[in-house]
């Protein structure tokens, strides 16, 4: 009857010790304990200037622009996505559906511009939206481009769509302005042209 390596043990007559076969020993050689971490050092004490930076800004943190359109874009992508929940929309989904609509058909490449988005994330937001049969792909004259339209499904779910969002749009204009949203879209889009511009950079 053979006998697992693990098992190949047995007792020394010195003193009850437990000795190993060559098996155990070939089982294990080789294993090479990892060295023992330390403990990171403490920091030290702060620099004066940027202990003195630190007190300035600290409470700067509403000043920063970005910081608060992505609290803005935050609160009004969760407010549309829960008026457009009945057509089983997102907000994400109407916004890119309507630039297709505005533009078909229209290249994937024009359509990432349009909307200033990278193409990894609008090839996804596009695949689930063919997946969902709300729009339509159809090669152009370059059979390596794709050209995207609403599908007759799409159509029908845009327009039913429009009326939650004229509601929604009514009842967000309440808490801020959608002309100053409007002026705040064209500022947008100036700055991504400008960004887009030979030498930009």
């Amino acid at each position: 009857m053979h006998m697992h390596a693990s098992a190949a043990r047995a007792t020394s007559p010195c003193a009850g010790r437990t000795t190993y076969s060559m098996t155990d020993r070939s089982a294990t050689r080789g294993r090479v304990r990892a060295p023992a971490t330390r403990p990171p050092a403490a920091d030290g004490p702060l620099p004066r200037a940027d202990a003195d930076a630190l007190a300035r800004y600290a409470v700067r943190g509403r000043e920063c622009a970005f910081a608060n359109i992505r609290l803005l874009g935050r609160v009004v992508t969760n407010f549309y996505d829960a008026a457009l929940k009945p057509v089983d929309l997102r907000a994400s989904q109407l916004a890119l559906m309507w630039a297709i609509l505005a533009s078909e058909p229209v290249e994937m490449g024009k359509l990432g511009d349009l909307t200033q988005t990278d193409q990894t994330t609008l090839s996804r937001t596009v695949d689930k939206l063919r997946q969902a049969g709300l729009v339509a792909a159809q090669p152009g004259q370059d059979r390596r481009v794709r050209l995207l339209r609403l599908s007759a499904r799409g159509r029908r779910q845009f327009a039913r769509a429009m009326p939650l969002w004229e509601a929604a749009q009514q009842e967000f204009d309440r808490w801020l302005s959608l002309a100053s949203l409007r002026e705040l879209g064209r500022d947008a889009s100036r700055i991504a042209k400008a960004e887009r511009a030979p030498g930009a950079r």
